[in-house]
């Protein structure tokens, strides 16, 4: 099975791959041999269906001129009284668009036939669709009208469509008409809906064969008669007439009703006598699946079928023969244009398919080749046209009708050309037409109809056809002639000696080493013009511009790559040569010694003279390209063979990578050669998905500064270091790589780094390979901790007594908060993790810490197996102390943590209460994703009830909670052996002692107490000094009483 696009000879699949070299291959794909570029266009009036049908029109066989036969089933004429009745237009070629005329093959209104004493018509000639089927053979021509319809004779006069037909002789002198089924068995159980010329066509004895689908409720039939015998005798007023030698199929069983025999037909050879068989197609028999029918022609029986692979795909719409692999014997062609083609698990497409028998012998077909279209509704299979040998190469070529194919739907035409090995090969696409213009509005049906085989232009190529009755258009495609070439180059020397230098650079005083190169060329062809110019394009080392290489070797005059040249050839001139010399470049401007270097000569017609109508075009199937190599001469001996002996170790610096951690490798590299010469030598380093590449290690004097390139080679990442061009016989040098692993949360067990040395020569040109493997293992460290807020409690509390309902929180007792945090340390992260917490919460049905909330900061949920708060306490507005806070909130400096008992009462040895003595109030944690240095913290705020406690004073006592951990999964395809988990506790002690008391005193009762204070001192002072007590009898002194008695004595003297 093949598809169309897909029929590309294989042998020009790798010069296809280079454009620039290629192009005109490339190009011709599509435009082979029939000048698509300016067809013959013929327009007909709108909406007449101009080219629903069309046949080549030769008057007689001696006649050199060809024109063209048009049907338009639409169309008007000048009979009176009929509307639309169809016509066929004659297009004289060459001829402009609207040159065509009606061929007057009848002018008659409808004829009349008394009933009851009124006249009135025995025929209806509107909307017959006359011309609807064409067909031409050796001067006569016919052309019917399936949609004809005649009062039957039967009382009750009703119109059935039984369909007429048209014969015209002698240049359109002579006509007759020719209805076999007009006849006296109506009704759907007979002929009247026959629809005669439904198909039509000729056997090569001229007989004509005509298809009625609708007879025998609509089982079909195939009706076959002579042309003289349809002329001799014919009268207009003889309407039930029976021509002698008329056959006819008649009805078979009841199963094979609503089949559509006739539906198409065609003649060909297929029993191995002098006479040809019909092939009829049946689109709806086999219970839908379609099938064609090989009929004799002598008797009307039938021989053998054809079916149908897909129901409903209408297999034996089209038919055609033709001899397509040149073994003599007719092939038989059907086509299923509503084919559905599914392409794995998507929904079908209807592209439509043709369907190729090839005859092995007589009676015998081969499995059928199929042609699969590539439109979807493009009816692909519509039209199938035998095109006689349109290239002259020896075997027959036919052209597929897909009307509705294309980007909008316009229509396409595809030409596929026959060879000896059809069976095998299949049919080769050379060509799809499309229309001369883009439709303005509508389907303009392109390909709805095809007709090929004859010459128009006479110059030794048959042409086509093709009608586009929705534009009312019929396009004439010419053949052109085919130019076969036959090229050879020549080089000389092959094998460039760079000491050996014979050539003089130009305007240089460069000596330099050089060759001839020679390229001769001949055409031949069947009708090819008598001079053709070849334009021959020279490429230099060709190979290394597609591969973005630098090129070796230039023209000597130009000192440039590339060169075009112009070989003129003709029937005087039937061999032509052209000759350059080409030089080799310095070494030190290219690597690439050991390479050929590849000379490409790609040749194409050169654009043709002014007024040449129809160029010639090259034959597609001939290569226009040719390859030839010349080398360099290396020092490897007579033979020229470098033969390198490369060997590879390699080591690294560790062995074992931890998920999460820095992984830095280092690998360290020695390679050597113990051969000869390796050119363009290359260490590759294939780096692992996992791994980026960072340098060179140059900090290491024992190791080789070499050039390394991070590269990416068919998707792949690699180091590439420069080994040498050449790496001399005895080399051996040592690098070290240096890498970061980082990318290992997918990784598997072990990564790998590959590593080999290539070179570019023929023979053992790579060293041994070498896999270093790097173990991959995931490692967490979690550690579990905790503080108690207050680490103790101290009863009983200063002025503060239970209340039997308490409403408020602060009604129970002093808060208690337990804060846990689970912390990676890493360097792995964990996936998920369980925290189990259990809470001291009763003992012997009354409260020891009663739960009021918890909270949670980090990827961390959690549940608890009984309701907090269950006695719904008014909660307090508190605020958590800046150590708390801190320590809920995972700051990067870790706040200080308590210990689980105060350093108070270390030694002290109270009554433990935990979950091994009383009931504990179960909370269970689903931890997420931590990665390294990140934390889950869980706060569990309580309530000491302290009612509990007060009735058993003087006991101290130790509350603890117990807290585990346990991970269950790690976010990688590596898993440890054992997962990380852990358990701890956390206690609050409970003690009893005598509070401090103090009062707060008023500020007014201090002021006041010194005021008073003031007072008595004040008072006490006055006291005293009214006692003299600050009165104080001192000791006179000398001085003191001599001046008493001086005193005395002047009183005494003044007295």
């Amino acid at each position: 099975m093949e598809r169309v696009r897909d029929c590309v000879s294989s042998a020009g699949m790798f010069i296809l791959g280079v454009l620039s070299v290629l192009w005109p291959a490339l190009t011709g794909v599509w435009s082979f041999n029939l000048y698509a570029e300016h067809p013959s266009v013929y327009k007909g009036p709108d909406g007449s269906y101009f080219g629903y049908s069309v046949d080549f029109y030769q008057a007689t066989t001696d006649s050199n001129t060809i024109n063209v036969l048009v049907g338009a089933p639409k169309a008007n004429t000048s009979q009176p009284g009929i509307v639309e009745a169809g016509a066929v237009y004659y297009c004289p070629w060459p001829g402009l668009p609207d040159s065509c005329r009606q061929i007057p093959f009848d002018n008659s209104n409808n004829r009349m036939m008394k009933v009851n004493g009124t006249r009135e018509p025995v025929e209806f000639k509107s909307h017959q669709w006359f011309g609807a089927s064409v067909r031409t053979h050796k001067g006569k021509v016919v052309a019917c009208a399936p949609l004809y319809h005649w009062r039957t004779v039967k009382l009750s006069g009703e119109k059935e469509p039984v369909g007429t037909c048209y014969v015209a002789v002698q240049n359109f002198s002579a006509y007759a008409e020719y209805s076999p089924c007009r006849t006296s068995d109506p009704d759907p159980e007979g002929q009247g809906f026959c629809q005669a010329g439904f198909s039509v066509d000729f056997t090569k004895e001229g007989r004509l064969v005509v298809g009625g689908p609708g007879s025998f409720y609509w089982q079909g039939q195939v009706v076959t008669a002579g042309i003289a015998e349809i002329l001799n005798g014919y009268s207009l007023k003889a309407i039930l007439r029976k021509v002698p030698g008329e056959k006819q199929t008649r009805a078979a069983e009841d199963t094979h009703d609503d089949s559509y025999l006739g539906y198409s037909v065609a003649v060909g050879e297929f029993t191995g006598d002098s006479e040809q068989e019909l092939i009829a197609g049946v689109p709806r028999g086999a219970q839908n699946f379609g099938y064609v029918a090989m009929i004799n022609s002598t008797n009307l029986t039938f021989i053998q079928n054809f079916t149908g692979e897909q129901m409903a795909s209408y297999y034996g719409y089209s038919v055609a023969v033709t001899d397509l692999n040149g073994d003599g014997m007719d092939d038989v062609l059907v086509g299923a244009p509503l084919y559905m083609e599914r392409e794995m698990e998507s929904k079908p497409r209807e592209v439509g398919r043709v369907y190729l028998y090839l005859q092995m012998a007589p009676l015998t077909f081969s499995k059928p080749v199929a042609l699969t279209g590539t439109y979807t509704f493009g009816r692909f299979g519509t039209a199938i046209a035998p095109m006689g040998d349109v290239n002259q190469d020896g075997y027959n070529d036919v052209a597929v009708g897909c009307p509705f194919g294309g980007e909008e739907r316009g229509g396409r035409v595809l030409i596929f050309n026959g060879n000896r090995d059809v069976s095998t090969q299949g049919l080769m696409l050379s060509q799809e037409l499309r229309a001369a213009r883009s439709p303005s509005s509508g389907l303009p049906g392109f390909g709805f109809t095809v007709r090929g085989g004859q010459d128009v232009d006479h110059n030794q190529y048959p042409d086509l056809i093709v009608g586009a009755f929705g534009a009312g258009e019929v396009s004439v495609y010419r053949s052109r002639a085919v130019v076969s070439v036959e090229a050879a180059m020549t080089l000389t020397p092959r094998i460039l000696n760079p000491d050996d230098r014979q050539c003089h650079l130009p305007q240089t005083d460069i000596m330099v080493t050089c060759l001839k190169v020679d390229v001769c060329a001949a055409v031949s062809g069947v009708g090819i013009p008598s001079s053709v110019d070849l334009r021959a394009e020279l490429q230099l080392d060709w190979l290394k511009g597609t591969r973005g290489g630098v090129k070796r070797v230039l023209f000597l005059d130009t000192q440039q790559p590339q060169r075009t040249g112009l070989l003129s050839l003709g029937h005087n001139r039937p061999r032509t040569c052209l000759s350059y010399t080409i030089y080799l470049k310095e070494e030190d401007e290219f690597r690439d010694k050991l390479t050929p270097i590849s000379l490409a000569l790609n040749y194409s017609l050169a654009p043709p003279p002014h007024g040449q109508h129809l160029p010639p075009v090259l034959n597609r199937y001939s290569s226009t390209f040719l390859q030839e190599q010349a080398y360099i001469l290396l020092d490897c001996g007579d033979d020229n063979i470098c033969i390198p002996d490369l060997r590879l170790s390699a080591s690294m610096d560790r062995s074992e990578l931890v998920i999460g951690d820095d992984n830095l490798v280092m690998l360290t590299i020695t390679a050597v050669n113990r051969g000869e010469g390796a050119y363009e030598t290359e260490l590759h380093t294939l780096i692992p998905p996992e791994a980026d590449y960072i340098g060179v290690e140059r900090r290491v004097e024992s190791l080789s500064q070499l050039n390394c390139e991070y590269k990416m080679v068919n998707e792949s990442r690699m180091v590439v270091c420069d080994l040498g061009n050449p790496m001399v016989a005895g080399t051996e040098l040592s690098v070290g790589l240096r890498f970061s692993v980082q990318r290992l949360d997918d990784a598997g067990p072990k990564i790998s780094f590959e590593l080999q040395i290539h070179s570019s020569n023929k023979d053992n040109s790579n060293s041994n390979p070498v896999a270093l493997n790097l173990s991959i293992v995931a490692k967490a460290q979690l550690d579990l901790r905790g503080v108690s807020h207050p680490s103790q409690v101290v009863l009983p509390f200063p002025r503060w007594e239970p209340k039997e309902k308490p409403v408020k929180e602060d009604d129970v007792g002093p808060q208690v908060t337990h804060i846990y945090e689970l912390h990676n340390s890493g360097p792995s992260s964990i996936r998920e993790a369980e925290l189990q917490v259990g809470w001291p919460s009763r003992f012997r049905d009354e409260n020891l810490l009663y739960a009021m909330e918890i909270q949670t900061d980090g990827p961390i949920s959690c549940r608890t197996n009984t309701s907090l708060n269950p006695l719904g306490l008014q909660i307090s507005a508190l605020q958590d102390t800046p150590e708390l806070l801190g320590f809920l909130r995972n700051t990067s400096a870790p706040p200080h943590r308590h210990k689980r008992a105060a350093s108070k009462a270390q030694n002290y040895s109270g009554k433990t209460l935990n979950c091994t003595n009383i009931s504990c109030l179960r909370i269970t944690c689903v931890v997420g994703r931590l990665d390294r240095g990140q934390s889950a913290v869980v706060k569990i705020r309580s309530r000491l009830w302290a009612h509990t406690f007060l009735q058993r004073r003087n006991d101290p006592y130790v509350l603890n909670s117990t807290v585990s951990f346990m991970v269950t999964a790690m976010p990688y395809r590596i898993q440890p052996p054992t997962l990380p988990q852990h358990n701890t506790s956390m206690g609050t002690l409970v003690l009893w002692g005598t509070p401090d008391v103090s009062f707060a005193v008023p500020l007014w009762v201090i002021i006041l107490a010194i005021l008073l204070g003031l007072l008595v001192l004040a008072m006490l002072t006055l006291a005293m000094w009214k006692c003299g007590f600050f009165d104080r009898a001192r000791p006179p002194a000398d001085d003191d009483i001599s001046d008493q008695e001086q005193l005395t004595s002047e009183q005494t003297g003044d007295a």
